[in-house]
């Protein structure tokens, strides 16, 4: 019992509360017996261990009080997920495909218009065509022919000449004007000059290549001379002829045929 009220007292000052004072409860009197007896209250026997040192100071023990406290507010319950709940599904959308192209329109094109773009694209081409002719042909005219055009060939035309020593025939386009030179039987100081009665007009006369051909055209069993103009567009010939000694012009009473037919 003495070890049960020390334990009761330490745990009143751990806790801080007041400890109960005990004090002997008087015995009733007007009843005698052998025992004494005791309140319906038992004794504490604790007291009687460690009995208090009698004091005229009566400590005053205050009470602790404890008012009405208001309750505590309520808690707010945690707001917990629950895992009945369904689960959200994400969706993942298929991008669009881009619309298609837009077709454009078709314009009705009159049949002429392409008709016409390709003529002009003809006519284009055939005078970047024709120009570049034209500038070939003058630079070959330049290697063959030189500048001015000359012309050079050797002919047995019955003018003292023979095989052995045939007559050497230079033709010139000197200043527009084609010019035959004839040295008979290839001798210089028997040298003859002819100049062709036509004057050599036109783009690029000046150009033109001369150049000499020699062959029967009246029939007379002699060597006639004919001299051609090379123009870009066409040859002008000039016709000489052989009257046993030179060349002559022609006249309207020669009755000629170029092509080997007598006229």
């Amino acid at each position: 019992m003495g070890e049960q009220s020390q334990q009761r007292r330490r745990a009143t000052r751990s806790t801080g509360e007041a400890e109960p004072l005990n004090l002997p409860i008087a015995q009733k009197t007007g009843k005698t017996g052998a025992g004494s007896q005791t309140d319906e209250y038992a004794f504490d026997v604790g007291m009687a261990d460690n009995p208090r040192t009698p004091t005229s100071v009566v400590p005053y023990l205050q009470q602790r009080t404890t008012g009405p406290q208001s309750p505590p507010p309520p808690a707010v319950p945690r707001r917990q997920r629950t895992r009945d709940l369904a689960r959200q599904t994400r969706t993942f959308e298929k991008p669009a495909p881009p619309p298609p192209p837009k077709k454009k329109a078709q314009k009705n094109v009159h049949w002429l218009l392409p008709l016409g773009v390709g003529m002009l694209a003809m006519l284009a081409l055939w005078l970047i065509g024709s120009t570049f002719l034209a500038w070939g042909i003058q630079r070959y005219n330049d290697v063959i022919y030189g500048n001015p055009r000359t012309f050079q060939t050797d002919a047995v035309v019955g003018h003292g000449d023979s095989p052995e020593h045939p007559s050497h025939f230079i033709a010139v386009n000197l200043n527009r004007q084609a010019i035959v030179i004839e040295f008979k039987a290839g001798d210089p100081a028997k040298s003859v000059s002819y100049v062709a009665p036509v004057y050599i007009a036109g783009d690029g006369g000046d150009l033109a290549p001369i150049t000499v051909e020699f062959k029967d055209v009246n029939d007379d069993k002699r060597t006639d001379m004919i001299i051609h103009i090379h123009l870009p567009s066409q040859d002008q010939l000039s016709v000489f002829i052989n009257d046993g000694k030179g060349f002559r012009p022609v006249t309207s009473n020669d009755k000629i045929h170029l092509d080997g037919k007598p006229g």
